[in-house]
Order: C-alpha cells, then structure tokens, then sequence
C-alpha cells in the first residue's frame, strides 16, 4: 500500500505549505536515564526522515541525566532540553513535551528504547497516504543479550474502540499522532501508573481511526531493571485503573462478560505479583458482575478453600 510513494512524498516535503505540518516532535520522558538516553537519541537522529526536533524531558532525574542533555543539546539545536524539578511521573512527563511541541505531529520515544532507522518514514508515510490521525506499529523486542524478536502487538486498525476496550494494542514508542487529536483528548492522564499508553489509545479511539504497520519500527528493550514493565504490582494497579476507568463503556459495547474477564485478569496479574487481597477482592467482583461464570466460581474456590491439614 505504501510502496512507490517516495516522489509523492518528496512533494509533501517540498511543499512550503506543508512545511510546518511535516514537523515531528519527538517526546523523551526520561528519569535516570543517563546511561541510556544517548541511544535512544542517536536512534532519532539517524532517521532517514529528518523533519523532527526532540523535546526530552527530565523528570527530575538525580543522576547525570542532566549533564548528559545539557552536552547533547549544545551538539545539536533540534533537540530541546525541559526539566522537572521533582519526579511527577512519565505521563507528566509527556505532556510537558506535547505542550512545547512545535509540530503538528507527536511522536514518542521511552528512554529505555531505540527506534529503526525508517521508523519516522513509515509512520509520516502511513499517515499521509491513509489521513488517519493516529498511527502505530509492531516492534522488536529485547529480553536478553542482543538477539530480538518480534514482539506482536496486536493488529489494531480502523474503528477499534471496542477492541481497546476489550484488550490493550499499542505502545508508546509506536505511536504517530497529530498533535489536533492528543488536543481534542486533553491531557494524558497523569494518574494512571502503568498501562498509560492503553488509556490514551482508547480516549484516541473515541473519535479517529487506527493504522496499524506490520513492519516493526522500534526496539523494545525489557533488560533494564527498573522498567515499569517489570513491576508486577504497578502494572496490576494500572491495569485495573484503565479498566475501571473506562468500565462503563466496556459495559455499555462489550457487556458484563467482558468486565468479568478484565477482572479475572486483574486477579491474576494481583496474584503472581503476590497481593493475595487485591486478587481475592477482584475475584469477588468478577463472581458479582458475572455469578454464573463457571470459570469464575471455580478459581473462586480454589482461592478462598483452603485444604483441611
């Protein structure tokens, strides 16, 4: 579909029109990042599009962070340097960068994580020829070593609102959004401790269509130890906050059956983080949106039956 586009795109380019629309502004959220911000900027800058700036900002980071900034900044005038003075958080973080975007498209990147070199290409590509506001894609993974793999995030496209509201698709570091639509959204919301890029996908799809991109466009890097991804318990709390939040929809389109199903997960996700509560609380409300799910009733038992010694 996107293929034998690069004239057309070239004239996009061109166009002194266009100039201001074909901006990127690339949003780094990074807290102690000082080790490895420098990757996941170099991956921007060796874009094969180079209509960008960078906009990092630092949540308050107590390492060299800000040293390390501070030096790229000077080597190069697209990359911006905002700062917290206390750590608020990755969402607060992000709409730090959307407000003092100069572009009239978002792009993100976590700190942690390296884009392909054609990632802005394909994703400006996308976006051009389909005239969808909100672009993502698959992406590489890292778990060990330096051997990746795909990472298969879900296929998501087109009016996919009740699919969001079903399961979680796209990541961060994939998504390609106009800044008119992460403005007709209002701020991400900065309470929601894990699952964030789930939340701001479903606001999204409230009112713009999804293109999805099979070709990954960025590595997922899980080898660090401090990756939000890795702590269990906030990612069930996140999880739940999402859900939660948007329960009433998911009622609404889905039904009670998928509420039930959200809250088994949660449980589960409680469970192997071991907040044997959290889990037992989830169950119960899964067993009270849903009593005759057989598969609820029995990991309810086997839950709060406990063997005679």
């Amino acid at each position: 579909m996107l293929g034998g586009t690069e004239n057309r795109l070239r004239n996009l380019e061109s166009s002194e029109g266009a100039k201001a629309a074909n901006v990127v502004s690339v949003i780094i959220p990074a807290y102690n990042r000082g080790t490895s911000i420098q990757e996941a900027i170099r991956s921007v800058l060796s874009q094969t599009y180079q209509r960008f700036e960078i906009v990092v900002v630092d949540d308050g980071s107590q390492d060299c962070t800000e040293s390390v900034l501070q030096s790229l900044t000077r080597a190069d005038s697209r990359i911006r340097y905002l700062r917290h003075p206390f750590n608020r958080g990755a969402q607060a973080a992000r709409n730090t960068g959307i407000r003092a975007a100069k572009g009239q498209w978002i792009a993100f990147l976590d700190s942690d994580d390296q884009w392909l070199p054609d990632s802005l290409e394909l994703r400006f590509r996308a976006a051009s020829y389909t005239r969808r506001e909100v672009i993502h894609s698959d992406c590489l993974v890292i778990t060990s070593g330096a051997e990746t793999q795909r990472f298969g995030i879900p296929p998501t496209a087109g009016q996919v609102y009740r699919k969001l509201l079903h399961k979680p698709a796209p990541m961060f570091p994939s998504l390609f959004v106009s800044k008119e639509a992460l403005a007709r959204i209002g701020d991400l919301d900065e309470t929601v401790v894990a699952y964030q890029e789930w939340d701001t996908a479903i606001r999204l799809a409230k009112f713009y269509q999804f293109e999805f991109l099979t070709e990954p466009t960025f590595i997922y890097d899980c080898r660090h130890s401090d990756s939000i991804s890795k702590d269990s318990l906030r990612s069930a709390i996140g999880y739940e906050q999402v859900f939660m939040k948007h329960r009433w929809d998911v009622l609404r389109y889905l039904g009670p059956n998928a509420l039930v199903r959200h809250y088994r997960t949660a449980a589960e996700m409680y469970g192997c983080a071991g907040d044997e509560q959290n889990a037992q609380r989830c169950l119960r409300q899964a067993f009270l949106w849903w009593p005759f799910q057989p598969r609820t009733i029995l990991r309810g038992i086997q839950r709060f039956v406990r063997p005679k010694e």
